[in-house]
């Protein structure tokens, strides 16, 4: 009879039981992207990666407990994305897809806590889940153009029920710990913030009467430590590439021109025609990102042609930078 029972109680016990073990592995990297200096200083960028180096497998029959812990401890050497001159582009690692949990580097956090395991459905699969993890970069980063990059060392560590048996008694748990690395890349592209007003040259019987346009300026804000040069196009009515410029109305042109400073070097869009970031007004030299750089010009109606009939005479020009 003894026998009888113990086949009985064995057979009971197996069904119940269940393991659900994990491991420390490779992690995906997480890449921004390219994105423009303005935009990285102005607004919160956001990535992830799926695999945070945590992957688990198997079925729990119940919910973590306050007993069971799923710990990451986050390193770096650096503080934060570090670019080409030296640059740092701070950001914020987080537990799930929100600002809810931010990760402190340096100090434990329990995934655990907070449902963030349980709503994976980390150890509720039996195909392999890994963690994933998301970051947001913060405001205010006024940095240089090229690749910023960071290698982050994760420390994990977890001690859980992994058995399951009758009466939802815990008959193993699974502890165990491993450290991985994660790389976090971005890329900052050139950008500049422009500020051109329109030319208005009034209205005149003559085209001798014009007065010339002076003291107008073009503001640029561009990346900080871009050297760059600006440029104007010819116009939607030129007579030929680099020629005067012509403001049209119907079928009659005004010809017109816009200058360097308030010299009569004409500003074009070609070769020497451009401006360079050094010829500034104000602020001369490199791009500060964060201040602008003025650059004056001044325009004029060309006096030597013959004044067209009466109408509203109207240009587009396009202004370029180049870096």
């Amino acid at each position: 009879m003894m026998g009888t029972r113990l086949v009985l109680w064995l057979a009971m016990m197996l069904p119940g039981a269940a393991q659900a073990l994990c491991s420390v592995v490779g992690t995906t990297p997480v890449a921004f992207g390219s994105i423009s200096s303005i935009a990285v200083r102005t607004s919160s960028q956001a990535s992830s990666t799926l695999n945070g180096g945590l992957s688990c497998t198997g079925s729990l029959l119940s919910l973590l407990t306050s007993n069971d812990h799923f710990y990451a401890t986050v390193t770096s050497s650096k503080t934060g994305l570090v670019g080409p001159t030296g640059d740092v582009i701070g950001y914020t690692l987080y537990a799930n897809n929100s600002t809810s949990y931010p990760i402190t580097r340096g100090v434990q956090f329990d995934f655990a806590r907070n449902g963030i395991i349980d709503a994976l459905g980390l150890l509720g699969s039996v195909v392999p889940k890994t963690v994933p993890l998301y970051l947001r970069t913060t405001l205010g980063s006024n940095v240089a153009a090229g690749v910023y990059s960071e290698t982050l060392s994760i420390f994990w560590s977890w001690d859980y029920c992994s058995g399951i048996g009758i009466g939802s008694i815990c008959v193993g748990r699974d502890i165990s710990s491993g450290t991985t690395t994660l790389t976090v890349t971005l890329t900052v592209a050139n950008d500049c913030t422009i500020t051109a007003p329109n030319i208005a040259f009034g209205s005149a019987p003559v085209v001798s009467a014009f007065a010339p346009v002076t003291g107008q300026t073009v503001n640029l804000a561009c990346t900080k430590g871009s050297a760059y040069t600006v440029g104007l196009g010819d116009g939607q009515n030129a007579v030929s590439v680099g020629g005067r410029r012509r403001m049209v109305s119907g079928g009659n042109y005004l010809a017109y021109d816009i200058f360097k400073s308030a010299g009569t070097t004409r500003w074009g869009s070609v070769g020497s025609a451009r401006r360079a970031s050094t010829d500034a007004e104000v602020n001369p030299g490199n791009g500060l990102g964060t201040g602008s750089q003025v650059f004056n010009y001044n325009a004029r109606v060309y006096t030597d042609q013959a004044t067209p009939p009466a109408g509203t005479y109207l240009d587009s020009v396009v202004l370029d930078v180049g870096f």
